[in-house]
């Protein structure tokens, strides 16, 4: 039924209520039309403000270069710069590295181990990284249980645990290695099994199966997972600012500092359009290399690269050196899963490892804990400031997601209607967010809503948590609808169902699977973010992730930690909530 549904133009509804005339190409672009609008109005028209504003001098009311020329002019600011090209590279070529055997690993095992996989991969995803950053701060503390552990055993470095370049690296890996992961699985299983046995049929060996088959047909995902890490690191300035030494200031940190520190906006926004400038510029080279828009000839029937050629030789060349006896042969799997179940413990443990300083009967942070109390818990709920930051992200959360999923809805719906270059178009116009680093937005959105005397309002930090989440909303409502069967609709309405009633008996209780878990990801999205709610809340409106920051930069107590506990019980909840809905829909 689906496979013959599939080869079917899915229509929207029944063919005597299609318009007719000049304007009959307008229908399938109508659902897309409010998402384009909202994201023109809040994204778009913002960033060409930004983009006006960094070479538009206000005194003299003259165009002028200079905030781009003080950038490579000092030597501080191409230091700054070279720092935050440096460490994404480093984060895209370390997600890239790691995340592939595990994403390998995820394609071709079996179904219940892969979801049980995926929910430990996602569920720190989802967890703030403002309590990811602040895990390292507790875990590698003075105080902590790995300098402690160092203590115990006589090692040396103990106190420099922390304000390192490594430390930096691995704290922003921590954060973008799930995401890495999930975008890199689509690719590994949709590569159809059966050119592997033809290779092997033809005499390929393990090597020439890897490097001249495998690996091409799975590269366009894994450069799109990079590229994907490399602008989420461009714009990063939490984990710097908790965890980078004094020589790894990046452009994130710049753009605060001239924002918030020397009200320097001239100089702030040329920092943000140099980043787009390079994020834009990462993206037309990955694109160029790697073919992500999908232009050039099918992979099916397009050579490969002549470098997988070479790395296929020297693979061949290196396992005919090697013992037979020392060759993985069947224990590669092993290997594999092993290597696989390391890295979901890295994203996991150090979260649950902090747990137990929540219930620390001591005023500070020390390991091991002395545990036995719940005053820190108390303390919290009893705090009004603290209620009220975490109410106001609850009330934000709820209405980012509702909006998100009626745009986003909209959107989705229509281009799971589409064919051809349409669909591809309207899918990148609301993946342009995602390519766009957070901080850039929030600054943006800063100088549209203080033009409408909006900030410091719910309502402002509302619409630009809702541009942040509209990406990840649509991937998932997308895939929910693309999965519809679209001649139920067609079924309803030739037995005499109106329009609303395919709609609310058809089609909204067939999709309420999706529809919930597009929600939970909103609203997931936006509890947990915090850069817009910097900018926007105008130090009047604090969120729970503000208001964890503004504790951050005062003080480390187990009081933060508690809170992050709560935060995590709350995001693992709503994160089941969404597994099972995923589940639910993949069972109907």
């Amino acid at each position: 039924m689906k496979a013959t549904s599939a080869k079917l133009p899915p229509p929207a509804m029944a063919a005597g209520d299609m318009p007719t005339g000049r304007y009959r190409w307008f229908l399938p672009c109508a659902p897309l039309l409010p998402g384009l609008l909202f994201m023109a109005m809040f994204l778009v028209f913002p960033l060409m403000q930004t983009a006006w504003s960094s070479i538009h001098d206000p005194a003299s009311g003259r165009l002028s270069a200079a905030a781009f020329l003080h950038v490579f002019q000092i030597p501080a600011y191409r230091h700054v710069l070279w720092n935050t090209i440096w460490v994404a590279l480093w984060c895209a070529l370390l997600s890239m590295g790691m995340g592939y055997p595990v994403a390998y690993w995820l394609a071709v095992t079996s179904e219940a181990v892969r979801r049980r996989a995926l929910f430990m991969i996602m569920a720190p995803f989802w967890t703030s990284v403002l309590v990811r950053n602040f895990t390292w701060l507790v875990l590698l503390g003075r105080h902590g249980p790995v300098a402690g552990f160092m203590r115990a055993m006589g090692l040396k470095g103990a106190d420099s645990l922390l304000f390192n370049r490594p430390l930096l690296i691995l704290a922003m890996l921590h954060v973008m290695l799930p995401m890495a992961i999930i975008a890199m699985l689509p690719a590994h299983r949709s590569i159809n099994r059966q050119w592997l046995d033809a290779g092997r049929t033809m005499g390929a060996g393990p090597a020439d199966l890897f490097w001249r088959i495998y690996l091409p047909l799975s590269m366009r995902g894994t450069a799109a997972a990079g590229l994907l890490v490399f602008l989420s690191a461009l714009g990063f300035f939490i984990t710097p600012m908790l965890l980078g030494g004094r020589h790894d200031v990046l452009l994130g940190e710049m753009i605060i500092l001239q924002i918030d520190r020397l009200q320097n906006w001239t100089f702030g926004n040329a920092l943000a359009v140099i980043l787009v400038i390079i994020g834009g510029t990462a993206i037309v080279l990955t694109n160029w290399l790697f073919d992500l828009s999908g232009t050039a000839r099918a992979a099916a029937t397009s050579r490969p690269p002549a470098i997988y050629d070479g790395m296929a030789r020297l693979s061949g060349a290196i396992g005919g050196i090697v013992p037979r006896r020392m060759r993985p042969g069947k224990r590669a799997g092993v290997m594999l899963a092993c290597f696989a179940w390391s890295v979901i413990t890295f994203l996991g443990a150090p979260l649950l490892a902090m747990i137990p300083m929540a219930f620390t009967r001591d005023s500070f942070i020390v390991f091991p804990p002395h545990l036995g109390t719940w005053h820190w818990f108390a303390l919290y709920f009893h705090d009004p400031l603290w209620i009220s930051a975490t109410l106001r992200s609850f009330r934000i959360g709820l209405g980012a997601a509702v909006l998100s999923v009626v745009l986003s809805g909209l959107a989705a719906s229509g281009i799971a209607r589409m064919q051809g270059r349409m669909a591809g178009v309207g899918i990148l116009a609301f993946m342009v967010p995602l390519a766009v680093p957070p901080i850039v937005i929030a600054l943006a959105q800063f100088g549209l809503f203080a033009r409408v005397s909006m900030i410091a309002t719910d309502s402002a930090i509302m619409l630009g948590h809702t541009v942040l989440c509209m990406p990840i909303v649509f991937t998932i409502l997308l895939g929910g609808f693309r999965s519809y069967d679209w001649q139920l609709n067609q079924a309803a309405a030739t037995l005499g169902a109106s329009m609303p009633q395919v709609l609310t008996r058809v089609l909204l209780p067939l999709l309420r699977p999706v529809l919930v878990a597009g929600l939970v990801a909103g609203f997931l999205t936006s509890f947990d973010e915090l850069t817009v709610a910097l900018f926007l809340g105008g130090g009047l409106r604090t969120t729970l992730p503000k208001q964890m920051w503004d504790a951050v930069l005062l003080e480390v107590s187990p009081l933060l930690v508690a809170v992050s506990v709560v935060m995590m019980l709350i995001i693992t909840v709503l994160f089941v909530v969404m597994e099972s809905m995923q589940r639910n829909r993949a069972t109907l």
